[in-house]
């Protein structure tokens, strides 16, 4: 593969990385304690966008005051969980994105509570957003929520683009008249149906479009699938062309009306994740590829959505098999294989893509960004899934694809970090750089390991479920600098 160097595009943002969870997560005890491991988790990633939204955002109560439980309540919000929330953002850099209730909506208690939002956040609230995929108010809830959210609907059959608008605009107006100033982000859908005309007729004033992706699902009308998408289909070349596709039209309509794109809530697999695929490392090769193209069509941000309930028991609104962060019996916070994919990206923060040539029989991706110093990553994610077994053998996996890197001459030397595990199916065994996130929370950083080569020409072998981040420089520049 060749690399122009000479013409640089779109630039990752600095605040590209986010996360996302649910509600009830602002009660958890890492959150409440500030815990050291989540504010190193959170550090090695920042500074990042929080969003604090989900399904469960349009059952949440706002408590100002002690008061009665509404009848559809599950989770509730007070100004003491904003005050947690403040004092987490404040210690690790990160802004937060609120999501208000629409889907039991109190204009008098959604406006109070972005007052009060507004007030205690200060410049570290990056937005609000009104309600959560309210495309999906008028059908039952999906099976894994059930449980706690109950089965009913939010809205009636007939109810639609038209009645939402018109709410939104009701609640703009009051948020407006309570003199709120802060940012607002939406329309938060879980498909773009509704995009076009909600952009031109609420654009106005709009900080930013904000839509939700998963490329698969683990639920078909709101039931469980008998088999979910496994990470062959994860990692298969027809969800990346669907990711390019579909993520290069939002752009496309966010850019038309002069409003920027962040896909506020994003993961592998919709409906609480599909377990043995979403908690594997095909999820961080996923998560690469899909950050990256995310990127490269000019989208401002991703918040990977999740949670941090319980590793053990998981596929529930607190503790999806997606989430990048889960907590042990121990109490301890672990870092699921999307994380470490999470790590990678944040070393191309800044970075600008650039132009490049290749050519590839494997399912492989690969992207060229130079970096603020000069120097040149170059990201080879190889999804290749292994051979297809036949009757009485094992699975066989491919041979590594070696790789002709080819540059302008005055990149003369290189080195190369490395995102493996023992395979794509591995939910533990994961390392970046050859390092691990420890059970502290911390990371000692990768070892970038120097290629052999020529000036502007270099090898490297880079092995079936893998990603090899090649950093090239030139003259006083070091290939050995990965955040």
């Amino acid at each position: 593969m060749s690399v122009d160097s000479a013409h640089p595009g779109t630039v990752i943002p600095s605040s590209f990385l986010g996360l996302s969870m649910e509600t009830p997560a602002v009660d958890s005890p890492a959150v409440v304690s500030e815990a050291p491991a989540l504010l190193r988790l959170m550090r090695q990633l920042g500074p990042g966008v929080l969003r604090i939204s989900g399904v469960s955002v349009d059952r949440t109560q706002w408590m100002a005051t002690p008061e009665p439980a509404a009848p559809w309540r599950v989770a509730t919000i007070t100004p003491a969980d904003l005050r947690n929330l403040a004092a987490l953002m404040g210690a690790t850099g990160w802004r937060l994105l609120l999501g208000l209730n629409l889907g039991h909506p109190v204009s008098q208690a959604l406006v109070e509570e972005a007052r009060v939002a507004t007030s205690v956040f200060g410049s570290s609230l990056a937005g609000l957003e009104i309600g959560n995929e309210p495309d999906l108010y008028t059908r039952s809830v999906s099976a894994p929520f059930r449980y706690l959210l109950g089965g009913g609907a939010l809205r009636p059959r007939e109810w639609g683009p038209a009645a939402y608008e018109a709410e939104i605009t009701s609640l703009r107006a009051a948020l407006a008249a309570g003199g709120v100033p802060a940012a607002l982000y939406g329309p938060d859908t879980a498909a773009p149906a509704w995009l076009e005309g909600y952009v031109a007729r609420q654009g106005p004033g709009l900080a930013a479009l904000a839509q939700h992706f998963y490329p698969l699902g683990r639920c078909h009308a709101g039931r469980l699938l008998a088999a979910g998408p496994s990470p062959a289909s994860l990692l298969s070349r027809k969800v990346a062309l669907h990711e390019v596709r579909r993520i290069g039209e939002l752009a496309r309509l966010a850019a038309r009306h002069g409003l920027p794109l962040r896909i506020d809530e994003a993961n592998s697999v919709s409906c609480a994740g599909q377990p043995h695929t979403s908690d594997t490392f095909a999820a961080a090769l996923w998560a690469v590829d899909f950050s990256l193209i995310a990127a490269h069509e000019g989208v401002i941000g991703v918040n990977f959505h999740g949670g941090l309930g319980s590793c053990s028991v998981a596929g529930t609104i607190a503790s999806p098999w997606y989430s990048p962060l889960c907590v042990l019996t121990s109490g301890q916070l672990r870092a699921r294989p999307e994380y470490y994919g999470l790590l990678l990206l944040r070393s191309l923060e800044g970075c600008a893509f650039l132009p490049t040539a290749y050519s590839t029989s494997r399912d492989i991706a690969i992207y060229a960004l130079r970096a603020t110093d000069g120097s040149l990553r170059v990201v080879i994610d190889d999804m290749e899934a292994p051979v297809a077994a036949r009757r009485g053998k094992r699975a066989r996996a491919p041979a590594p694809a070696l790789i002709a890197l080819r540059a302008d001459r005055s990149y003369d030397h290189a080195s190369v970090v490395r995102l493996s595990a023992p395979s794509a199916r591995s939910a533990q065994g994961v390392r970046y750089g050859g390092a691990q996130v420890g059970e502290d929370g911390s990371f000692a950083g990768p070892v970038p390991v120097p290629l052999a080569g020529a000036p502007g020409s270099f090898r490297v072998a880079v092995r079936p479920a893998s990603v090899a981040v090649v950093t090239l420089a030139a003259g006083a520049a070091t290939a050995g600098s990965h955040r």
